[in-house]
């Protein structure tokens, strides 16, 4: 299921990007830790297969197909290596560099941001941009086979139950998501 997901993303993705830009997606990497979270050292093991609830294996899938993917759905999807290299205080790839500059940026100075709320080993970056605020992360939740996407782009913050949930969303264009609010209180302006 997943694959078929996001091969349609891809060539979604694929048709909105300049010819000479070329799509460029860096092959898989060794899965045998897990999803790297924020925490350095750190991982989240993949779902079980088959896995316990109605959800397919989603992440394995997902990181079984490829490594990085540049230009993909809110910012560059990352594979494995590029999580674990965002643990190093200097990152040697410049690109990957500008990728955790923005994210600690956005940690420090957006308190509705997901790295402020959360505890850095229940996320992991699954998506970021370097050169805007779009990112994904991955929320590990107790008792869940598969982690919560919460996406940030220029609609604000969505929230998506897991991978299959935002493929779907972002194919058929639906913001949506954007309009549920998932904070407890309303602000007080």
């Amino acid at each position: 299921m997943i694959k078929e997901l996001i091969e349609k993303a891809i060539e979604a993705r694929g048709s909105l990007q300049k010819p000479e830009n070329g799509l460029r997606i860096l092959p898989a990497t060794p899965m045998d830790r897990g999803v790297p979270t924020l925490m350095r050292g750190e991982y989240r093991p993949f779902a079980p297969v088959p896995p316990r609830f109605n959800e397919s294996a989603q992440l394995r899938e997902r990181f079984e197909l490829f490594g990085r993917w540049e230009t993909a759905t809110h910012g560059h999807w990352l594979g494995l290596d590029d999580m674990e290299a965002l643990w190093k205080d200097a990152v040697d790839d410049e690109f990957l560099e500008r990728i955790k500059s923005n994210r600690v940026a956005a940690e420090e100075n957006w308190p509705n941001e997901a790295s402020a709320l959360f505890r850095p080993e229940r996320l992991s970056l699954f998506a970021c941009s370097d050169l805007t605020n779009e990112k994904i992360y991955l929320l590990w939740l107790d008792f869940e086979d598969e982690p919560e996407l919460w996406v940030y782009d220029s609609n604000g913050e969505s929230r998506y139950k897991h991978l299959a949930e935002y493929l779907t969303a972002y194919l058929a264009d639906d913001v949506s998501a954007a309009g549920r609010a998932w904070r407890l209180a309303a602000p007080r302006w």
